[in-house]
């Protein structure tokens, strides 16, 4: 009876090595499940940032129509006084209309941003 060959034994020990490892990984990894967005933050559902970035919109929409009424209403009020207080008046008001205009300009682009960032820890 002839002896099989150191080499070609080996072999076999990798051959067989290798599939049992292979069997342990494909095992192990057919128990993944697919987990919730809460765990990971992040969100599987198709279509999600174009949704995300519409919210932010017509919420921005909403606030800048809101504003717009407040500053037309606020410079109204504004014509009523006498000089120089009008004048004091108008200018606060413009002051503060284009501080809110830029607020809500930064918020809108901190929203969308956070649309394309989901699974940051931020919430969009």
């Amino acid at each position: 009876m002839q002896h099989a060959r150191p080499n070609r034994l080996g072999r076999v020990a990798a051959f067989a090595v290798l599939a049992v490892f292979l069997g342990v990984v494909a095992l192990t990894l057919s128990q993944c499940t697919m987990v919730g967005d809460s765990l990971t933050g992040i969100d599987l559902s198709k279509g999600r940032p174009t949704t995300c970035i519409k919210q932010c919109n017509d919420l921005y929409k909403m606030l800048y129509d809101n504003e717009q009424k407040l500053y037309a209403q606020n410079k109204e009020g504004c014509l009523q006084l006498s000089q120089p207080a009008k004048d004091q008046c108008l200018a606060a008001e413009l002051a503060r209309h284009n501080a809110r205009m830029a607020e809500l300009g930064q918020a809108k682009i901190d929203c969308q941003n956070n649309c394309h960032h989901q699974g940051t820890g931020s919430s969009g």
